[in-house]
């Protein structure tokens, strides 16, 4: 145990150490020559040297780092009480390179290809620094990784930071961490933030898969975890980076060894100059904990509270920013084209259902959808007059604009406005050539209209932006306006130097859609709102809204409703087709019904604004029966769904049978959910809390279950229930905190306990 001031330093062959006195400072003195840096002493009092081996413990964790021929790498992650292995052996990093005279990239490992390598060991803390690496690689290159100790929390904090590559090459792309996470169980469950979240068992003895670029619709958060499904423990993992900057974050399985690796790349700011470094923006924490995903959400939230620059300011009412009517929607409608076509019936669709709605109007604009953008004016004709008798109606009018893209051929066949306005201002790639995307739209002689991706740093988009957005607002009296795209498609690596921001990567994209986005809601007026596509994470403070579309997904769980709920209102899921007279067949309407109303539940449980639906589910009897159902439920709790956040669902202590549908996602999406769908929302201010339980079923179905009531912000201990949907519900019971409830759910019925002070 080293337990004075320690430092190791590798030579090839070996690990060198020296302790406190002549010794030490002689082998300071040596290595600062070696890797002609300076190099402060310090104390170490939890990191151990065990032959060629150092080690690191923070509460139950030990982390151990190894001597490879010429580098290190990460032994193992494990229990100190003799647990489980959590993290196997793999390099620290792998860092990319250019070569900018070939333009060929090379790779170079913190495991092999280093002459130097030092362990400086202090107080709950180690630091190694790599120097000197191989040819062909410049002599004066190195990098710095930190581990900072988390006794508290049993948790570790990385940080690596390499300079500049110098000589011919560029530093291109940093691969920090690389974590083999090993099977804790048979039946251990991963949780990754696609979508909402999806929690799946098994992924360690099958191919598996899951990442991309953040942030997006579909890799929304930075964290993920692992855990035994007991709850005994399981292994956090997240990147604590306060600005969201730009990373592919990944999860990929090796079903020989039972591992699933997590590594995280980022795209290095300034990629292909000669002065490209890297620092890692905020942290990597690797944390053991005890529960499941739901616990590992609030590891996540503490986290986004205090540091992330997208988290806004929460009042007793939640987002007061947001307008009020916004906060409490409860439905919203899906439709478009002409007045004439829409607006009669969506305020049947209102009427019908009798509660406030909002609609999101599509095709209200002369041009083709995803055609001459962004164009949008003139409207169709009584455009302006079909927002009014709607809005007095009692339905918010919500138009659609493209926040991202400007069409490459702007009117019709013509180049329009796009060279001599639009290229400036559009992302391109290290050639120069702009960023273009198709979408199945044609142009008039069939071929595929081509979008430039809009760089969101330069004025000319910002200012665009804010013009259509103002016009919607002013002379056609919208109140809402859906910017698409910005919280769905990752951010583009614009290498545009007259932009003035970073080549490449960094947190230039979000701060750029942030000033953007600022300007909107400054000009705009306070009840009025804004809304945007999907629900990447670093949106979260500027937009009032994200249409939750895409959550369509198998073994789905609210992880982002569980970090986000009441921070912003989550709406909206794709319905697919509806209207009996586009359904024929028995079979296809029983998968649709069962379908819709599995959304529907999850959609109400999971805290979202329902639909998002075309006003012809009125033709569906059933459907349009549910729908009003769980619609006038959620208009009556709905302060808990923007004023409170989500508590832990309930646990289902009785055998509740499944059902399945295809749920048409992309062709063909088969997801099984459990027949009743439970969730908890609570007001901790309040020390209320209510509970849900909706059966999707037909038929009348058996429910036990428990919860700890307001868990983890307030236990309740003496309260009670204090009211019930409908009146004559089976009351359950609370004792020490924990409610449970023995009940017969009817069938296509929903059940909600609301638990208060006992002196209420």
């Amino acid at each position: 145990m080293l337990t004075q001031e320690t430092l190791c330093v590798f030579v090839p062959g070996k690990f060198v150490y020296g302790k406190k006195g002549a010794s030490a400072a002689g082998l300071l003195t040596v290595l600062a020559a070696m890797l002609g840096v300076n190099i402060a002493v310090g104390q170490s009092h939890t990191a151990s040297q065990g032959g060629e081996q150092l080690s690191l413990r923070a509460g139950r964790l030990i982390a151990s780092w190894q001597q490879s021929p010429s580098g290190v790498v990460l032994e193992k992650i494990e229990l100190a009480d003799g647990g489980p292995v959590l993290v196997g052996r793999a390099p620290l990093f792998v860092l990319t390179l250019r070569n900018l005279s070939t333009g060929e990239n090379r790779t170079l490992s913190s495991q092999q290809g280093w002459q130097q390598v030092a362990f400086w060991a202090e107080e709950g803390a180690v630091e190694i620094r790599f120097g000197q690496p191989a040819a062909p690689f410049p002599p004066t290159f190195g990098a710095l990784v930190r581990v900072e100790a988390l006794a508290e929390q049993s948790a570790f904090s990385w940080h690596i930071k390499v300079p500049p590559a110098g000589g011919d090459f560029s530093l291109w792309e940093v691969r920090f961490p690389i974590l083999p996470i090993c099977e804790l169980t048979a039946d251990a469950v991963l949780v990754y933030p696609k979508a909402p979240g999806v929690a799946e068992a098994g992924v360690w003895q099958r191919a598996f898969e899951f990442g991309g670029r953040y942030p997006s619709g579909w890799v929304t958060m930075q964290f993920g975890a692992c855990y035994v499904p007991d709850g005994s423990g399981g292994l956090y993992m997240g990147v604590h980076d306060p600005w969201g900057s730009t990373k592919e974050l990944r999860w990929r399985s090796d079903p020989a060894t039972k591992v699933v690796t997590f590594s995280v790349d980022y795209p290095v700011p300034n990629m292909g100059r000669p002065e490209a470094e890297f620092s890692l923006p905020g942290r990597v924490v690797t944390q053991f904990f005890e529960g499941d995903w739901f616990d590992a959400a609030q590891i996540y939230r503490r986290w986004v509270e205090e540091e992330a620059k997208w988290f806004p300011t929460l009042g007793p009412e939640g987002r007061e920013d947001t307008p009020l009517w916004m906060r409490e929607l409860p439905l919203w409608i899906l439709g478009g084209g002409a007045p004439e076509e829409c607006v009669p019936g969506v305020l049947r669709f209102r009427q019908a259902m009798g509660v406030p709605c909002g609609f999101h109007w599509y095709n209200w604009h002369q041009i083709p959808f995803d055609n001459d953008y962004p164009h949008y004016f003139p409207t169709k004709p009584g455009f302006a007059e079909g927002v009014r008798q709607l809005q007095e109606g009692g339905v918010h009018v919500m138009p659609y604009i493209n926040g991202r893209l400007w069409d490459s051929r702007d009117k019709g066949l013509e180049d329009f406005q796009f060279t001599s306005v639009a290229l400036p201002a559009a992302t391109k790639n290290h050639q120069g050539e702009p960023f273009l995307e198709t979408y199945g739209s044609k142009e008039s002689d069939g071929s595929p209209v081509r979008l430039a991706v809009m760089c969101p740093t330069t004025s000319v988009w910002q200012n665009k932006v804010g013009e259509l957005v103002a016009e919607l607002f002013g002379r056609c009296g919208t109140h809402a306006v859906y910017i698409d795209q910005v919280a769905a498609a990752a951010p583009t690596l614009c290498a545009d130097p007259s932009h003035g921001h970073p080549l490449g990567g960094g947190r230039w994209w979000n701060e750029g859609y942030w000033q953007l986005l600022e300007k909107i809601r400054a000009s705009k007026p306070a009840d009025r709102m804004i809304t945007t596509e999907c629900n990447a994470e670093p949106f979260v403070r500027w937009f009032d809204g994200y249409l939750t579309w895409h959550w369509q997904y198998d073994r789905q769980v609210p992880l982002f409703p569980a970090v986000y709920g009441g921070s912003v209102q989550m709406f909206g899921r794709w319905f697919g087709n509806s209207g009996s007279g586009r359904l024929q067949a028995q079979d296809e309407r029983r998968n649709r019904d069962l379908s819709v109303r599995m959304r529907l539940a999850q959609q109400l449980v999971f805290g979202e604004q329902l639909g998002w639906i075309h006003t012809t589910v009125l033709e569906e009897e059933q459907n349009a029966a549910f729908l009003k159902q769980l619609a006038q439920l959620r208009w009556e709790l709905r302060r808990y769904f923007y004023a409170g956040r989500m508590g832990r669902p309930p646990r289902l202590l009785s055998s509740v049978p499944t059902v399945t549908a295809d749920w048409k996602w992309g062709g063909k999406s088969v997801v099984t959910t459990e027949a009743i769908l439970v969730g908890q929302w609570v007001l901790p201010g309040d020390k209320r809390a209510i509970l849900l339980a909706v059966n999707v079923a037909e038929d009348p179905l058996s429910l036990t279950m428990s919860a700890p009531v307001g868990d983890p912000w307030f236990r309740l201990g003496a309260g009670k229930i204090v009211r019930t949907w409908p009146e004559k519900v089976p009351l359950g019971s609370i004792e020490g905190g924990t409610w449970r409830v023995d009940c017969t759910v009817p069938g296509l019925g929903a059940y909600i306990w609301e638990v208060g002070p006992s002196e209420d």
